[in-house]
């Protein structure tokens, strides 16, 4: 059986800036609301930053994250995902990410 995921835990550890290149970082904002409603995040790239409505639950907070994160990684490395790449890849990173899965806690 797996564990809950505890998106408190996950959205905690949300540093201020994030690496997604050799040399590249993006600053981690946060906001209170977009222009438009419906948006949960924006990767900006001119200064490079990601901004995460604060207002929102912890577990779309890091679902919005992870999206944001991809958008700045297909840019840097010229991908060029489509949203909807984008969206189904979302889903899995915090998966994958999960404490013990892809490395080993102990060895």
């Amino acid at each position: 059986m797996s564990k809950r995921i505890n998106w408190k835990a996950f959205k905690e550890r949300i540093p201020a800036r994030v690496q997604v290149g050799a040399r590249r970082f993006f600053e981690i904002v946060w906001v209170q609301s977009f222009s438009d409603p419906s948006i949960f995040g924006e990767t900006r790239f001119s200064p490079d930053q990601i901004a995460l409505r604060a207002v929102d639950s912890e577990k779309e907070i890091c679902h919005t994250y992870y999206h944001e994160l991809l958008h700045a990684f297909s840019d840097q490395y010229e991908v060029g995902l489509t949203e909807a790449q984008v969206m189904k890849l979302e889903k899995a990173l915090h998966y994958i990410l999960k404490d013990g899965n892809l490395i080993k806690e102990k060895l």
